[in-house]
């Protein structure tokens, strides 16, 4: 059957995602971005249904059934070479059911309404978490090196308030609310959702209107942020899952993701736990953290509570990547590692790593040096209280060569 021709997906013929940078793009997993300035912050004609409906989304659905590789889907054709498996793969068996290829309608949105943010997580970005706007306003000013992950974009700069927010305007959201009707499943990202004021309405409107009885709820959260009155509400939707977001065990934990700890996370864990919520907790294995990653697997089976290690951090130009660890270093983990579905992908690329032994140049290796001393030194922290034995002995190796 057509629906299920070799590069088939069901998201684009039900799905509508529009990033927290203002960019319209085929799902969440896709580097695609639109080949000209159109983005719902900035034009105020840009909706979803324009999207849904425009000619970059009509050429893909019509790819997909041909058995075309679409560009747009680039990370998942990258992935299934290397993986056999992809974000694709498991679409197909998941919201297959409620794609009609004859008649393509939002039904699942993913929605990322605002950067407001928590968090200033290393690997994360000033236009996903106005925190690290912050941070970069400091490193700015005492003339500190500027992580090429955190470098400053003229069109999000033109879109953020003074703390560093950007919202999508009020005609996304009333689309939105417009939407809710023949909705089947609403995914939240941030940002930090939980935070945002305008999802909490959205909530507020789901229970009222009785559309979150229809309704699937999946939200994307650093978990953090979780209370006894918000699980009761979330648990009015029909289903609701929480894909937890956590890149370390104990001090790498606190490392990463200033300026929560380990600790507290640990307890808001057991309150999710104690409340019945479905959800699973995704790491992003990245240079900090790969000899630490056996442990969070322990910490996960022990709680009862999958790791996932799909979202390999990209792109490997990151000084943050695992491209620039020593083979050493990932041969290790790929022992210590427990091999399931969940790391997979992970064992695949550290596989990939392994046998190509890539040589960083020099420049590389001081971009690493420079990039961990900027935040280190805003931070008052240092990478060798925080992280495992043999990645802060490469880096001190680094530091003295380049520091």
């Amino acid at each position: 059957m057509a629906e299920r021709s070799k590069t088939y997906c069901p998201l684009p013929f039900i799905h509508s995602h529009a990033s927290v940078n203002g960019r319209w793009k085929p799902c969440c997993n896709s580097t695609w971005t639109l080949p000209t300035e159109d983005s719902y912050f900035v034009k105020e004609s840009s909706t979803h249904h324009k999207w849904f409906n425009s000619i970059f989304m009509e050429r893909l659905r019509s790819d997909l059934l041909s058995g075309v590789k679409n560009p747009m889907c680039d990370v998942c054709w990258k992935q299934e070479e290397i993986t056999g498996k992809s974000i694709r793969k498991r679409y197909v068996d998941k919201m297959g059911h409620l794609a009609d290829i004859d008649n393509p309608k939002i039904k699942y949105l993913d929605l990322k309404l605002s950067n407001e943010c928590n968090l200033a997580c290393r690997m994360c970005d000033y236009t996903n978490s106005n925190q690290i706007h912050k941070d970069v306003s400091v490193i700015e000013e005492q003339n500190l090196h500027l992580p090429g992950n955190w470098e400053r974009s003229i069109q999000h700069e033109k879109q953020i308030d003074s703390k560093g927010i950007k919202k999508a305007p009020k005609h996304i959201i009333d689309e939105i609310k417009s939407l809710l009707p023949d909705l089947r499943v609403l995914k939240l990202t941030g940002g930090e959702p939980t935070i945002i004021p305008e999802v909490l309405e959205l909530f507020d409107i789901c229970i009222k209107e009785g559309y979150a009885k229809n309704l699937q709820l999946n939200i994307t959260t650093n978990g953090t942020k979780f209370n006894s009155k918000f699980l009761e509400k979330i648990k009015k939707f029909k289903d609701v899952y929480l894909n937890i977001s956590c890149d370390g065990y104990g001090k790498v934990y606190d490392y990463i993701r200033h300026p929560f700890n380990w600790d507290k996370f640990a307890e808001r864990i057991n309150d999710i736990k104690e409340s019945g919520v479905g959800a699973s907790i995704t790491a992003v294995p990245q240079m900090y953290n790969i000899e630490n990653i056996d442990q969070l697997q322990e910490w996960g089976d022990q709680v009862g509570i999958p790791i996932g290690l799909n979202n390999i951090l990209q792109p490997q130009t990151n000084y943050n990547s695992l491209r620039y660890v020593p083979t050493h270093i990932l041969e290790q983990a790929r022992k210590m590692i427990k091999r399931n579905n969940e790391s997979h992908q992970l064992m695949k690329t550290i596989d990939s790593l392994c046998s190509e032994k890539y040589d960083p140049t020099e420049s590389e290796e001081a971009e690493i040096v420079k990039s961990v001393q900027s935040i280190d030194t805003v931070r008052n922290q240092n990478y060798k209280d925080y992280l495992e034995p043999m990645t802060a002995e490469w880096l001190e190796r680094l530091f003295k060569k380049y520091a």
